[in-house]
């Protein structure tokens, strides 16, 4: 389950920026709580905090398994990032994620330089694999964490699908593709309005083992959309709603508060 939803946190985790109607320049806090749901049923709660002076953002979240999920696997973790904006949005400078599930700990740690990544630090380390596809130097240039990569910059709401995310999680590197897939009508606490869909297709670049299921699920069958409000008139474009289908589901994620401190 873990790796499941991993591997869905770049088309889910990324809600807590939004605030629309309020300047980007004015707000200096954006804090939002969520709930991860799988066929309705409650599997974690997330909160986080972004914070904004000048041109520098930093993220701190934590998220918790909740309902079912926690019997089964009772995971509580942390994550910060620190970046900047961009000219197409966020550009990380620093990613952690710490966790706990069950009796182990993990944490993996990624620092980026001018948008390559310089750092990648995991405990405890990756085990070897003799069937394994690896990663390059080139690989690892223009990529961008789990949680930086889905604020974007665009002139007008058909634009924001036109964004291929090249994702890195300290182990897995993949190519996340977004296109237009049209506009729906969105009420939820803190927006009300139309959202741009877009559908995404998953591409695997490296760090994955040949044949792995989840991974092979995800690149030929799993259906993912993710649903872009306006955040107020900034230019900037933030996920309202996103959905990803894995092999036990379709996992999504719905808004509990959202809220901008000056």
């Amino acid at each position: 389950m873990a790796r499941t939803a991993s591997l869905a946190a770049p088309l889910i985790a990324v809600f807590f920026l939004q605030a629309p109607g309020t300047a980007l320049a004015a707000a200096k806090k954006f804090v939002a709580d969520y709930t991860v749901s799988l066929y309705g049923l409650t599997l974690a709660h997330t909160s986080f905090t972004s914070t904004l002076d000048g041109n520098d953002i930093s993220i701190d979240g934590t998220i918790a398994t909740a309902g079912v999920a926690r019997i089964i696997d009772d995971t509580k973790g942390t994550t910060t990032v620190r970046g900047h904006l961009s000219g197409d949005g966020v550009t990380p400078d620093s990613f952690a994620i710490a966790y706990k599930s069950g009796k182990k700990n993990k944490r993996t740690e990624i620092d980026f330089t001018d948008g390559a990544v310089s750092r990648t630090m995991n405990e405890p380390p990756l085990k070897k694999r003799k069937k394994w596809v690896p990663l390059s130097a080139d690989d690892l240039k223009a990529v961008t964490d789990p949680l930086s990569g889905i604020m974007v910059r665009a002139d007008k709401p058909a634009d924001v699908c036109n964004k291929t995310l090249r994702y890195y999680d300290g182990e897995l590197r993949a190519d996340i593709a977004f296109s237009y897939a049209g506009k729906k009508p969105l009420s939820i606490p803190g927006y009300s309005g139309d959202a741009t869909v877009c559908m995404a297709r998953f591409t695997p670049v490296g760090g994955y083992r040949p044949g792995n299921s989840t991974i092979e699920y995800l690149k030929n069958k799993g259906k993912m959309t993710i649903a872009f409000a306006p955040m107020g008139s900034t230019g900037m474009f933030v996920p309202v709603s996103a959905s990803v289908g894995t092999k036990i589901g379709t996992v999504s994620v719905s808004a509990d508060r959202l809220e901008a401190k000056q």
